[in-house]
């Protein structure tokens, strides 16, 4: 019997490479939850608006919006794009400490660049804004599709990176120099930085200085309040409450980036749920393909040639496809989910197809 992680947890986070159907399972998995009963709500980082294309709609908002079926669900379903930039300046929201503070930052030239550019926080600003909505305990389950990433741990590290970066020195130093420079060296790097940041303002077309300065005296007193939120997002990813799905397809890149992916997620200790191999092709046997043999006898040799090899070539990517799920199976062991999805005829762009999806995965 397989493992039913939907009426087990909290948190589902499904993740792996891009392009193996990561954030239409997402959906699929959001609407059977919702068929049984649940609230559930599916988040989305992705830009190409594929979740909002699979539940059959025009785009999403950056709210919650509700999916309206007929006839009804059991329970509710809401699914949402992720704004990583109105998630930071929610965060500065909370912790800046007056409302004179918090306006003088979000209104800050430099900081409305950095805020829409930092780098890691779209992995990181998923992780926060995830957390933001589970402490709101308005949801039953909760299911991310996390963005597309050539490398594991520009996920899986994104809120350890948070910790470190606003508990670095090298930060502190930037954010108060004088705490590490005597008076007369503090002279000499405040007129040396001045020349250097003048060629900003020339670049940039506003005044760098200025701005760094206000920025850095109003950000500096925020380091203890990000670094306490990050490590709750921290320690939230390994709760009983939260899963790891790793979704991928049988292609040979993708396998190794789920290896890769189900090897950081076992190092972070972080609770792995199963595997999910999308697009499969499911192989013949024998029986079936000596009657394609026969039936391919009353057509002309050219015509049988071609259509033979047609069936050998998808033959030969059924005994891939076979090789690859046997490995994850191994790698996922007994306690884990595992899946296989046959490749459809065509895309998922409704609610009908994403129930199909969904049964296609448990058949």
């Amino acid at each position: 019997m397989k493992k039913d992680f939907l009426n087990e947890k909290k948190i589902i986070i499904c993740c792996g490479s891009g392009g193996v159907g990561k954030t239409t399972l997402s959906a699929a998995l959001a609407l059977e939850a919702a068929h049984r009963g649940k609230k559930t709500i599916v988040l989305t980082i992705d830009p190409a608006k594929r979740l909002a294309t699979a539940m059959g709609l025009d785009g999403l908002g950056y709210t919650p919006k509700e999916i309206i079926t007929s006839p009804p669900l059991s329970g509710k379903l809401y699914a949402m794009m992720l704004d990583t930039k109105r998630t930071f300046d929610r965060l500065i929201e909370k912790y800046a400490s007056d409302p004179t503070s918090r306006k003088s930052i979000l209104n800050n030239t430099l900081y409305k660049h950095m805020s829409s550019m930092i780098a890691g926080s779209q992995e990181y600003m998923a992780m926060e804004k995830l957390y933001e909505i589970y402490l709101e305990d308005n949801y039953d389950l909760i299911i991310l599709d996390t963005p597309p990433t050539r490398h594991a741990l520009d996920f899986l590290d994104a809120p350890k990176k948070m910790i470190n970066m606003t508990g670095n020195s090298l930060l502190k130093w930037f954010l108060k120099p004088g705490i590490f420079l005597g008076k007369t060296n503090f002279r000499l790097f405040r007129k040396s930085a001045e020349r250097i940041l003048s060629v900003f303002d020339r670049l940039a077309g506003f005044a760098f200085l200025h701005e760094l300065s206000q920025m850095v005296s109003l950000m500096s007193g925020l380091l203890g309040g990000f670094q306490a939120r990050a490590k709750a997002v921290y320690n939230l990813l390994r709760e009983d409450v939260t899963g790891f799905l790793l979704v991928t397809s049988p292609s040979s890149v993708a396998i190794q980036d789920a290896l890769y992916f189900h090897e950081k997620i076992c190092e972070e200790e972080l609770p792995f749920l199963g595997f999910i191999v999308n697009r499969t092709h499911h192989s013949l046997d024998k029986d079936f393909l000596e009657s394609i043999r026969q039936d391919l006898n009353t057509l002309k040799p050219a015509l049988r040639e071609k259509i033979w090899d047609q069936v050998k070539n998808y033959n030969q990517l059924a005994l891939r496809d076979q090789k690859a799920t046997s490995l994850l199976k191994k790698m996922g062991g007994k306690k884990s989910f595992y899946a296989s999805i046959p490749l459809l005829t065509a895309d998922v762009h409704d609610l009908e197809g994403l129930q199909q999806l969904y049964a296609a995965m448990n058949s």
